[in-house]
């Protein structure tokens, strides 16, 4: 039974391996962007860095929720259809779990499930340098600004960069973010496919309830942290106009990396550094000054470039959007 449970945590990562070779092959764009406010601006500009952040502390972590909801919970519910009473009973304890909000809640519910599978960092662009959504969520409500890197080159400082950190498990990739629920729904269908005979081993081996209940358990967990490893790679169509190119450095459990703490709304959020100025000389292109107040946001873009001039002569834009504060 336990190689059984090993060899389904193996088929079930050749199939989320797959999928994920499929979308780091996609076309990349010319220029990714990534969103922030004065002090993140500044910070980049003074540093060279760019954060990765702890994925279940992500701007949106529901998103996270969605996609597990979406590939795993409903999917589930189709494929025991008319099998064994032991079938339901294990979508019913599954079913539990992701309910299991009240005393959690939903994020830290979510932290649960991506933390046992693995250590997530993610650092967030978009392809689109001048999005009215964008510019209010991400970058103080349009007085931000959007970094523009040349993706190629951004993109190959990270992952040869980062794939030789000590400890790397899945290294350092980059990939667009899916907004397909049918695409995520065949994927952890492929998934519950290899893992649904599981279910029954326990019959007729003449085991103890708890050692049944235990087993269940087990397997729960393990269909659990595959489907979160899967939600990664996806966000609800809602959010498709952001165009989202995602960095992601991936740790196994057993070897969390050096990582730092910042503070936010009462919590402190890690997240990891990305030297990109060593590792991706020149790939800052340009910076788009926010659409709600275009001067004084040129202005500050402009000083900043001044006082830490490492990042070289950057040309400063403005984003034409009319644009009215929420």
């Amino acid at each position: 039974m336990q190689k059984a449970l090993e060899q389904f945590g193996c088929e079930a990562q050749q199939i989320i391996e797959a999928f994920a070779k499929t979308v780091s092959s996609r076309k990349r764009p010319d220029r990714i962007y990534h969103y922030t406010n004065d002090a993140g601006l500044k910070g980049i500009l003074e540093h060279g860095t760019l954060w990765l952040t702890d994925i279940c502390r992500l701007n949106d972590p529901s998103e996270l929720d969605h996609g597990f909801k979406i590939g795993i919970k409903e999917e589930l519910e189709k494929a025991v259809v008319g099998c064994p009473r032991e079938c339901q009973e294990f979508y019913r304890i599954l079913a539990s779990v992701t309910e299991d909000h009240e005393t959690q809640g939903a994020a830290q519910t979510e932290e649960h499930k991506i933390q046992g599978s693995a250590h997530y960092f993610a650092c967030s662009f978009s392809s689109c340098g001048d999005d009215l959504g964008q510019w209010r969520a991400y970058a103080a409500n349009g007085s931000g600004f959007a970094l523009g890197f040349d993706a190629a080159v951004l993109e190959d400082g990270f992952t040869h960069n980062r794939s030789t950190a000590p400890n790397a498990e899945d290294h350092a990739v980059s990939f667009p973010i899916t907004y397909k629920d049918a695409k995520l729904a065949d994927l952890d269908r492929q998934i519950i496919e290899k893992m649904l005979g599981l279910i029954s081993l326990p019959r007729g081996r003449n085991l103890k309830d708890d050692e049944i209940t235990s087993y269940t358990r087990e397997l729960a967990l393990s269909l659990m942290l595959q489907a979160a490893h899967a939600a990664i790679f996806f966000k609800h169509r809602a959010y498709k106009s952001e165009r989202e190119y995602r960095f992601l450095e991936t740790y196994s459990v057993d070897a969390l990396p050096e990582v730092k703490l910042r503070p936010h709304r009462n919590s402190l959020i890690r997240y990891r550094e990305f030297d990109w100025r060593s590792a991706a000389p020149g790939a800052l292109k340009e910076i788009i000054a926010g659409p709600a107040d275009r001067k004084k946001a040129f202005q500050f873009a402009n000083e900043c470039l001044h006082r830490y001039p490492q990042s070289g002569n950057v040309p400063i834009v403005c984003s034409p959007i009319p644009y009215r504060s929420l």
